[in-house]
């Protein structure tokens, strides 16, 4: 049995349609094939999709998956084909984009399965799906409304009317008592139409109606209608049925005129209990009531139902002729209700991966119910919740395009300074910047902020939070005193308000302390980190990941401060990483600074730590984001201090481009990770070229970071070298000197860096006593054995390299 996901179930009343089953199959072969409507049904009904779902069951032993795609709406197909990540077993990246591209990448591999069958349904843009469209041994369909397909995209396949013995049999099959006769007197009336024959059957089991009744009620109807259709009549006839027998239910088919073609649950329809008429609200209110009103739907024709009959799926042509037989009176009540259920139907915070389920079923119905045109409050606070549950679940372009909608609808409704516009622009600005678009997000940052003290004034939640977020566009932008500056003043704010422990005022003293992380003050950071991690140890449960992130960020503190063992043995606490996952990006940066800490500890598995960890940055987050790039400078650490020099070459040199791409020139990361460049430009003997880049890197963190970060001094350690190599003695001698001095002020007479500058201007100098003196203070912070002390041992002139920390 092939793996299925999403597959709808089977119609147990498909018949004929051999000869385009067989045609399907045969093209399949040659690529993507696109069922549309024939030319004189463009509208559609003539049984697309149930095509497509017998294709899919009568020839799934052929295959070794089977996915269905609902490809109406972006949001759902890409969480579709999140959900085929999960099964191929690939690493879901933060980006849900690079997820996609490995789900396509992993078909057209033919990994894990070489014949598999993926259909895309309604996918009625075909630029929607064209990024996600697999190659290879594979088979992929699509069904659409849409005639624009071109060859070059899939093989299109007209799909017409039933032919009149498919038409008799059809009917036959659901009223076993028909006439063939009968049978064919109804379906000339329908003009063999499969979807209006499927609501005639359906009408006639639920009502009784005999074969005359059934075609003179029909000829009556189409009399009144001056465009009647086959659908449209036996659409009305099924309606008025169903408005006769439960008036409760056919009120309720009419609420998904303004819901899309995608599951609606009988939870999602119980939410509207204290929001419709109080002939519905009887019904909605009890449980077995709605599912029994739900049931009578499907059994008129009107609807799709799940097997349990717990969830209804209507036509887009059945949602649409409902729509226009309402009264521009009753359309807007409809409207108010379907809104206020949606809204009531929203779990609340979408950053509970627990809520997900619910927000993901939300999610198609916005567009159809235009919720952006909501008036209320909680309806315009549910297009936030999902702008922020898809920023969450790392769908970053949905977020982004939901988020640029509300903002452009409610600065014209609401105006400018409107707290949910401005709401939403801040929700924006964390999707452009997670999509890359860093200025712009930027710009926005600053402009919501401005407009926010203005209208709501500095002590408000939402003005607090875009100033965190405007601090980490300052960091971003390697302004880090003024993004210390600036959470400094957010933390009194939020103590003051909220008091220490409230989780929000934790994430801005987290993020004060990584500010003072960047800027090298690693004991400030340290007794910050120690203060979050006791109380969110006290508010929250074991190994859950704002813990586990103030964990790993101690862990760097102690790296900072050269307590290396502390560092490795907080990193190894036994299964606090473990339970997020290898690809959590908690657990990577635990990973990261335990691939650190094990090489400044001189252990061996060090490179193979960093290693693993660089693959597991560049699957969630890909090769130019900026924790991915810090992966691979202490991944060529560990190569440069194993000896493969040319390895940490490429890695750095690979770096310091994508650095410069990202964050720019005169970045402070970009410019360190130079200086590590030098360090191993240096090892070849390289002196004159080293010294070149070495001088320029230092100049350009005096200016950015100043003379006294820790970036600067190591970069000044190893020019220092260059400077004494190339013949300038007296001017490496000044450098070394000053780069003493300041790293004893800075980091402490003892620490590992700082003893190493000791013995580099003991070794300079010639003076063997200073040097012997700084090789026992080696021995003391390393222990015997360690690389750095056998390299001090044999007169080799000690590296102070840098490893950026996150951003």
């Amino acid at each position: 049995m092939p793996i299925r996901g999403g597959l709808p179930p089977r119609n147990p009343r498909f018949v004929g349609r051999e000869e385009l089953l067989a045609d399907t199959r045969g093209l399949l072969g040659n690529g993507p094939v696109v069922l549309l409507p024939s030319a004189d049904h463009q509208l559609g009904g003539t049984g697309r999709t149930q095509l497509a779902v017998e294709y899919a069951y009568r020839y799934a032993d052929t295959y070794e998956l089977v996915w269905w795609i609902p490809a109406e709406q972006n949001a759902g197909m890409r969480a579709a084909l999140v959900g085929l990540a999960s099964e191929l077993k690939l690493p879901e990246a933060r980006d849900i984009n690079r997820t996609l591209g490995a789900v396509r990448d992993a078909l057209s591999r033919g990994e894990p399965y070489r014949n598999w069958l993926v259909v895309f349904e309604n996918a009625n843009r075909p630029e929607d799906i064209k990024p996600y469209l697999p190659s290879g041994a594979g088979h992929v369909l699509v069904t659409s409304r849409n005639p624009r397909w071109t060859s070059e995209v899939a093989q299109a396949v007209p799909v017409p009317v039933f032919d009149r013995t498919d038409s008799v049999d059809f009917l036959r099959g659901r009223n076993p008592e028909l006439t063939a006769e009968d049978a064919d007197r109804i379906a000339a009336h329908l003009g063999d139409v499969p979807m209006a024959l499927d609501q005639a059957a359906a009408v006639r089991t639920a009502t009784g109606w005999g074969v005359d009744d059934y075609l003179r009620r029909y000829d009556a109807r189409a009399a009144e209608l001056a465009f009647p259709t086959p659908i449209r009549v036996a659409w009305g006839l099924a309606a008025d049925g169903l408005a006769e027998a439960s008036p409760a239910a056919f009120e309720l088919l009419e609420l998904s005129a303004f819901l899309a073609s995608a599951p609606v649950s009988w939870e999602l329809l119980w939410a509207a209990r204290g929001l419709v008429s109080l002939e519905l609200a009887r019904t909605v209110r009890i449980e077995r009531r709605l599912k029994a009103a739900i049931r009578l739907i499907g059994r008129y024709g009107l609807a799709d139902l799940d097997p349990p009959g717990e969830s209804l799926i209507v036509h887009p042509m059945v949602r649409g002729m409902l729509g226009q037989q309402l009264s521009s009176e009753r359309h807007a009540a409809q409207l108010r209700s379907v809104r206020a259920m949606l809204a009531a139907a929203d779990p609340g915070d979408p950053d509970d991966p627990t809520h997900w389920p619910r927000y993901a079923a939300l999610i198609p119905h916005l567009v159809h119910s235009d919720v952006l045109g909501g008036e209320s409050e909680e309806i315009r606070q549910l297009v936030v919740n999902c702008v922020r549950f898809l920023y969450a679940r790392g769908d970053y372009d949905s977020s982004r395009d939901l988020a640029t909608q509300a903002v452009t609808r409610w600065r014209d409704s609401l105006g400018e300074t409107d707290e949910q516009t401005l709401l939403a622009s801040f929700h924006l600005a964390n999707a452009l910047r997670a999509v890359g678009r860093t200025a712009d997000a930027r710009a926005l940052n600053a402009q919501t902020l401005r407009s926010q003290r203005d209208a709501l004034g500095e002590d408000d939640e939402t003005t607090l939070a875009t100033a965190n977020s405007v601090g980490a566009d300052l960091r971003m932008q390697g302004h880090f005193g003024q993004a210390r500056q600036l959470d400094a003043d957010n933390l009194v704010r939020y103590r003051r308000l909220f008091g220490e422990s409230f989780p929000t005022a934790l994430r801005c003293a987290n993020n004060l302390a990584a500010d003072l992380r960047l800027l090298g003050d690693f004991r400030g950071a340290k007794a910050l980190d120690e203060q979050v991690l006791r109380h969110r140890q006290t508010i929250f449960v074991d190994g859950h990941p704002e813990t586990l992130s103030s964990r790993a960020a101690l862990a760097f503190d102690l790296f900072g401060l050269g307590d290396y063992a502390g560092a490795g043995e907080l990193l190894a606490v036994a299964g606090h990483f473990d339970t997020l996952g290898a690809d959590h990006p908690m657990a990577m940066w635990a990973g990261r600074f335990a691939a650190m800490a094990a090489r400044r500890s001189g252990r061996a598995e060090a490179w193979a730590l960093a290693t693993t960890n660089v693959e597991l940055y560049r699957q969630k987050f890909g090769d130019l984001s900026v924790e991915t790039l810090g992966a691979m400078v202490s991944l060529a650490n560990c190569a440069r201090d194993a000896g493969d020099l040319d390895e940490a070459h490429r890695l750095l040199e690979r770096a310091v481009a994508r650095y410069h791409a990202v964050l720019g020139d005169e970045h402070p990361f970009t410019l360190a990770a130079g200086a590590n460049l030098t360090s191993v430009v240096r090892a070849t003997g390289r002196h004159t070229e080293a010294r070149t880049i070495g001088e320029e890197a230092l100049g350009g963190l005096q200016r950015s970071v100043g003379p006294d970060h820790p970036f600067t001094l190591s970069c000044a350690n190893g020019l220092a070298a260059d400077l004494f190599a190339t013949g300038e003695a007296q001017r490496a001698r000044e450098i070394a000197l000053d780069t003493l001095s300041r790293s004893r002020g800075v980091r402490g007479a003892d620490h590992p860096d700082t003893l190493a500058c000791a013995f580099n201007v003991a070794l300079d100098a010639g003076d063997d006593q200073s040097a012997h003196a700084a090789v026992e203070e080696l021995q003391k912070a390393y222990g015997e054995g360690h690389p750095t002390l056998s390299r001090a041992l044999a007169g080799v002139r000690l590296e102070t390299e840098i490893e950026p920390p996150p951003l």
